[in-house]
């Protein structure tokens, strides 16, 4: 093999082994506080709040959170699977949308489900993070868990 051909391959290794090290951190999300505002109710056609198809409802003392769906994996402001962290008693708000295949949000723990819901359609859940620990998160949808779509809720 030729010098020029040696430092190629070289060079093709470390950009290989620095992507690889790059996609094995793991991301955490830490909820904030939402800025306070009036809480306002807008469905439609008739849709209850809470049900696939309606269209966000905002509360004050939520903290907030915007999760979608796709292929075997949840993302969460640009990241996949994060670990989503909130504090003991925070009332927690999962606004979630599927952009590909037919999915749901479910922590067992806080007995926390959003509806199933197709490409394009929207639902949440609100519950109350009351106890202290570490929690999966995941699709319930047919093998989507055990292929990877499931993450950790960390209540401090």
């Amino acid at each position: 093999m030729e010098f020029r051909q040696k430092v190629i391959v070289g060079c093709l290794l470390v950009c290989l082994l620095f992507v690889a090290a790059c996609g094995t951190a793991k991301d955490t999300i830490v909820i904030e506080d939402t800025p306070e505002h009036e809480e306002t109710i807008e469905t439609t056609s008739g849709v209850t709040p809470g049900t696939t198809g309606a269209v966000a409802v905002r509360s004050a003392d939520a903290k907030i959170l915007t999760v979608t769906g796709e292929n075997f994996k949840f993302v969460i402001d640009g990241n996949d699977n994060p670990d989503i962290l909130v504090k003991q008693g925070d009332k927690v708000r999962i606004e979630f949308t599927s952009t590909s295949g037919f999915h749901d949000w479910v922590v067992d723990e806080f007995n926390a489900r959003t509806e199933k819901v197709r490409p394009g359609n929207a639902t949440f859940v609100e519950f109350t993070a009351d106890k202290k620990g570490t929690f999966e998160y995941y699709c319930s949808v047919g093998s989507h868990r055990a292929n990877g779509m499931k993450g950790n809720l960390i209540v401090e």
